[in-house]
């Protein structure tokens, strides 16, 4: 797969399952990705929230993304960067996830976290082949 061909992707299938690292455990729930452009993937989460802080403390991450119709699995590893961009919180605050407006309005735009997997490598599990090889990408 092509970097651009994993973005689509996860266009297509925005949830993930995003496992993190606390205290040497692994952490895992699911988020959804906002922002996804030739920037990478782009995630907002509350900035007292643990995966905020998860994040800070140990940056390396796994995102794994299903397609049932397409039967396919997707995981990309890599290390997050936390982005310090009031606009980038704006875009995803005002045109994609609505619901937090009242928090913004309410306590600022430093209630929010915004961090985003820049590179990494991605690996395909494919349900029309499960025994078949793992396909590793960079992306």
């Amino acid at each position: 797969m092509t970097r651009e061909e994993i973005l689509e992707f996860v266009r297509r299938n925005t949830t993930s399952a995003m496992a993190t690292v606390e205290d040497g455990s692994p952490r895992v729930r699911h988020m959804d990705t906002p922002l996804v452009d030739v920037n990478g993937l782009t995630f907002l989460t509350g900035a007292n929230k643990s995966v905020s802080r998860q994040l800070t403390e140990n940056p390396e991450v796994e995102l794994c993304y299903w397609s049932g119709d397409e039967k396919m699995q997707l995981r990309i590893r890599g290390r997050m960067e936390r982005l310090e961009d009031e606009t980038v919180k704006r875009d995803i605050v005002e045109n994609r996830f609505v619901f937090l407006r009242p928090v913004a309005e309410k306590y600022g735009w430093g209630a929010f976290s915004v961090f985003r997997l820049r590179s990494g490598e991605a690996r395909v599990w494919r349900a029309d082949d499960p025994a078949g090889p793992d396909e590793t990408f960079a992306f």
